[in-house]
């Protein structure tokens, strides 16, 4: 099996890698570009989760600051689906839940700036913190007042 550069074609790199650990060919492997890649599949699962807590907590603003839009059924699937998506990747990889806290003050300031974006209403009416835990969020009987 000839070696693939990394960068000239990844797809194909990615398969003679697989081959080259299927046939133990330990010696063989781009073990630099391998661990890279690696971290990185770990990094994009924890970006994954947050930008869906991001998204849910944009729709839980919008549903308790702008409680007149006439399209209030749109939001409300959105926050159902988010949390189904969330639930999914905390059964694929239940260690992201030990970064839930953290992830949940990030995604908040970002769902802030998303709040305000489409709502049209000032920064100021919505609270400096996320006013929820990751719990209540996450609860599917949860829609704020």
């Amino acid at each position: 099996m000839g070696a693939t550069a990394y960068k000239a074609d990844y797809y194909e790199w990615t398969i003679e890698q697989a081959q080259l650990l299927k046939e133990n060919r330990l010696g063989e492997i781009d073990l630099a570009n391998l661990i890279e890649e690696v971290e990185s599949m770990g990094a994009s699962e924890r970006n994954e989760f947050a930008h869906r807590l991001e998204v849910l907590l944009m729709h839980l603003l919008k549903w308790q600051y702008q409680a007149d839009y006439p399209y209030r059924r749109s939001w409300q699937l959105t926050i159902i689906e988010q949390r189904k998506r969330l639930a999914a990747r905390l059964r694929k990889s239940p260690s992201l839940k030990h970064h839930a806290s953290e992830e949940l003050t990030d995604a908040y300031d970002v769902a802030k700036i998303g709040a305000e974006r489409e709502t049209g209403l000032p920064e100021s009416t919505f609270p400096t913190e996320c006013p929820w835990s990751f719990e209540q969020v996450m609860n599917p009987d949860f829609m704020p007042d």
